[in-house]
């Protein structure tokens, strides 16, 4: 069975928090027993990605199923180093976490990280954004394919949506993909549904923040939580 840590994947819809290194423990612990399953750590908007002290916070979470994500600037991240530094950060981490995302398209490092993540028994999510426009379905198709034959645990795929015809092209993606494991978002206003019922239809996440979003269209935390638990019952 697909998990997270000791967060189940599959069973139930599954919420992660975006945190920086400016938010602590406590804070996101208030939420963690009213729909929060998860953590995910963006270290690449963490103040210093010194190794030192990114260990140093992650360590603070011990305990809380966390994805560690270093997110590049060519899929919405805030990384400003080269690919090689980028690699051997997340080769630090994948200690130290239960799961990393990585970009589908990260060509020169994602092979040896994902090895890596499985030799660890981390679990691997492949992750794919375009914040211009949602790509259409064969262009879908291809980006699945390509993270399959990674061999990546989860196909993650945010994209853009302009209009409600967009949000239809990831709804009907997801349902024809039930068997494959995936997280599919739709970013922006009109993408803005997608958080809260494709998680209802079989996509395995959806993220949340505290203070500032990490992409466009997000709940808030609290009214992540509401809808979903809302709708669960």
């Amino acid at each position: 069975m697909l998990s997270i840590g000791t967060c189940v994947l599959g069973n139930k819809p599954r919420i992660a928090l975006a945190l920086r290194d400016d938010i602590p423990r406590s804070n996101a612990e208030v939420h963690l027993g009213t729909g929060i399953d998860m953590i995910e750590m963006r270290v690449d908007q963490f103040r210093s990605t010194e190794v030192s002290h990114v260990i140093s916070h992650l360590h603070q979470f011990t305990g809380i199923p966390c994805i560690g994500t270093i997110r590049s600037q060519q899929e919405g991240g805030s990384w400003k180093e080269d690919e090689p530094a980028r690699r051997t950060l997340y080769q630090q981490i994948i200690p130290h976490v239960q799961a990393i995302d990585i970009e589908i398209n990260a060509d020169t490092i994602n092979h040896e990280s994902i090895h890596t993540a499985k030799k660890k028994g981390v679990c691997t999510i492949g992750s794919f954004h375009d914040f211009d426009k949602t790509p259409s379905t064969d262009a879908l198709e291809v980006i699945l394919e390509k993270g399959k034959h990674l061999k990546v645990d989860i196909v993650k795929i945010a994209a853009q949506c302009a209009n409600p015809g967009d949000l239809r092209t990831l709804t009907q993606f997801l349902i024809d993909h039930e068997e494959e494991a995936l997280i599919v978002i739709g970013m922006g206003k009109a993408g803005a549904p997608s958080r809260i019922l494709f998680p209802f239809l079989g996509s395995l996440i959806t993220y949340t923040f505290l203070g500032k979003p990490s992409a466009p269209g997000q709940f808030n935390c609290e009214e992540t939580i509401q809808y979903l638990n809302g709708l669960s019952t």
